[in-house]
């Protein structure tokens, strides 16, 4: 009987990095100085009171608004790197190589050759998933909230393509096992945050979860149209 490998050495070499690059991000930060580790969480966590205060001023707990555009969206992609524990990067990094892995097969079928285009495209759906969670998460925490951290809205956004690609290249969103498949997703985060906080210790950003979900959905479909109209 073949032994069975890991699953994240089982996976597609690009997949297992990234995965690893999340981990080693956390390792990195914590074994920073503080206050390095501090300036860290400042520019990269995504805080809704920087990005809701007037510009040029202060929100009302005294944090500076984002200097300019560029310093509003670092947060937005840079918050996929940072963790708050072992657990949570260990979870979003286990459910990573769960779903990136037969999306990565997909797309190497889609686009034989080097594994440099298949994996562009597995990373522009993942950032893609990762900045509509931060918008819908931002949007939701007007005018503050607390700060927000962690690969999930990504990760969420890859499941969503994962469930669109069981409904094959010529369907669209409403389809019945697709429109059930997201309402219990809405449903089941919605519930997380009630009890997450006396599960895991801390608070949990289900409009993030649903934003990169949506946000998976939508670019993944066309990626999907894209192929179809390639094949026409």
């Amino acid at each position: 009987m073949p032994s069975r490998q890991p699953p994240i050495i089982n996976a597609p070499w690009p997949v297992a990095v990234f995965a690893l690059v999340l981990v080693g991000a956390h390792l990195v930060r914590i074994l920073l100085p503080g206050a390095i580790e501090n300036a860290v969480f400042f520019y990269g966590a995504l805080i809704p009171e920087r990005f809701w205060a007037p510009a040029g001023g202060m929100s009302a707990a005294g944090l500076p608004a984002y200097a300019n555009g560029w310093e509003a969206f670092v947060p937005m992609v840079a918050s996929a790197f940072i963790h708050g524990d072992w657990m949570h990067v260990i979870f979003n990094a286990a459910f990573l190589v769960a779903l990136a892995k037969p999306l990565h097969e997909v797309f190497r079928r889609i686009w034989p050759g080097p594994a440099l285009m298949a994996s562009a495209v597995l990373l522009g759906l993942f950032l893609v998933s990762q900045v509509a969670s931060s918008l819908v998460y931002l949007a939701a925490s007007y005018p503050d909230g607390a700060p927000a951290v962690g690969a999930s809205g990504g990760i969420s956004g890859l499941l969503a393509a994962v469930l669109l690609l069981r409904e094959g290249p010529d369907r669209w969103l409403f389809t019945r096992n697709f429109a059930v498949a997201s309402a219990l997703f809405v449903v089941g985060n919605a519930l997380f945050a009630f009890v997450g906080p006396a599960l895991l210790g801390a608070g949990v950003a289900w409009q993030a979860h649903v934003g990169g979900y949506f946000g998976g959905a939508l670019c993944m479909r066309a990626i999907l149209w894209r192929v179809q109209a390639r094949r026409a």
